[in-house]
């Protein structure tokens, strides 16, 4: 089980100190050379893991990610465990150090705030700081994509600046995309993103849209629209929407270069999905 395994790995998986407390080696470029990793190019959501039934601290997560075969994970920067701007100096370096002994990458930072934010006076400049936050932690991160869904009326001198911060730091920020690529919403820095369950959701394929998306596409989240109308893990028999081979095809014609990433929010068991998911995808071929 993958339980026993986490907890039989070296001593940092089963420590429980917090980030920046422990002495650790200094962040070197050692992940698993993309042309020899054998693992699917998959990340998860490690978000989920943190909560829930039997949750896991953040170094037991990424260690249970690295076990059950992912390449990459997908962080959070609005949950405290993996805020940025919690994770200063020694914290900071002592998480880099951690996913490179897990071997793994990450394939993004998710900022996700409610998008009043963007548009209340009160709201708009901390929104604004702590997206910048997020940027410049994803650069040190092997300049990792930021995903920050903001609606169509954020300020313009809002949207220039953080285009120049994302920008300077060679950081893609990622707005959400549904059936519209067209608009200059997604001109450098900024780029899609395809959230599969609201695609389906919208009644539209996330092959069709991959398939148009051309050089702006630069995320796509795994996740199914379930018949029950819930989201969920793919593939699941007789609840399943999504063409998930269609949509792997669509995704290696397309030429893109970045970590897919399964999507676990609001799953009722997380840690089973992700399993699940992992193994279904590979199991279409590279």
């Amino acid at each position: 089980m993958l339980t026993q395994a986490l907890h039989s790995r070296s001593p940092y998986t089963r420590s429980r100190m917090a980030f920046g407390n422990a002495t650790t080696d200094s962040h070197t470029d050692s992940h698993t050379d993309s042309h020899t990793d054998s693992r699917p190019r998959l990340a998860a959501t490690i978000t989920p893991l943190l909560s829930g039934v039997e949750p896991l601290d953040v170094r037991e997560s990424l260690a249970w990610a690295s076990v059950a075969g992912f390449r990459a994970v997908q962080l959070s920067a609005t949950d405290p465990a993996t805020r940025p701007r919690e994770l200063k100096g020694s914290a900071r370096r002592d998480f880099c150090a951690t996913l490179a002994r897990n071997e793994l990458q990450c394939s993004g930072i998710d900022f996700f705030i409610p998008p009043s934010h963007w548009s209340d006076p009160q709201h708009m400049e901390r929104a604004h700081d702590a997206l910048i936050n997020a940027i410049l932690f994803a650069a040190e991160l092997g300049l990792a994509p930021v995903l920050a869904p903001m609606p169509d009326d954020v300020a313009v001198d809002v949207l220039a600046s953080i285009a120049e911060h994302a920008a300077r730091a060679g950081v893609s920020i990622l707005r959400a995309a549904a059936k519209d690529l067209t608009n200059s919403t997604f001109a450098p820095p900024f780029a899609a993103c395809i959230d599969c369950a609201t695609v389906l959701g919208e009644g539209a394929r996330p092959e069709d849209l991959v398939a148009r998306s051309g050089a702006s596409l630069g995320g796509i989240r795994l996740v199914d629209l379930h018949r029950s109308g819930l989201r969920g893990p793919l593939m699941e028999p007789r609840e399943s929407r999504l063409d998930a081979l269609a949509l792997k095809v669509a995704l290696e014609i397309s030429g893109f270069r970045g970590i897919p990433v399964i999507d676990a929010r609001q799953w009722a068991l997380p840690r089973e999905g992700l399993e699940k998911s992992l193994a279904r995808w590979s199991a279409l071929g590279r």
